[in-house]
């Protein structure tokens, strides 16, 4: 999860995603499916992590 800066919206990522590369902000299924509903948490349109979130 890719913390909300001033100006910006916060970002769910996959784990690995090249656009964000901290070492923390890790979530487990639940917490970001839970996040993925958030009106002010937007996925990652690259690495895409609702791709088997929600079918699995």
């Amino acid at each position: 999860m890719q913390p909300k800066r001033s100006g910006e919206t916060a970002m769910l990522h996959r784990g690995g995603c090249g656009l964000y590369s901290a070492q923390l902000g890790f979530i487990n299924r639940q917490e970001a499916i839970t996040a993925m509903n958030e009106p002010d948490i937007e996925v990652c349109r690259i690495c895409k992590p609702e791709t088997g979130l929600v079918d699995g």
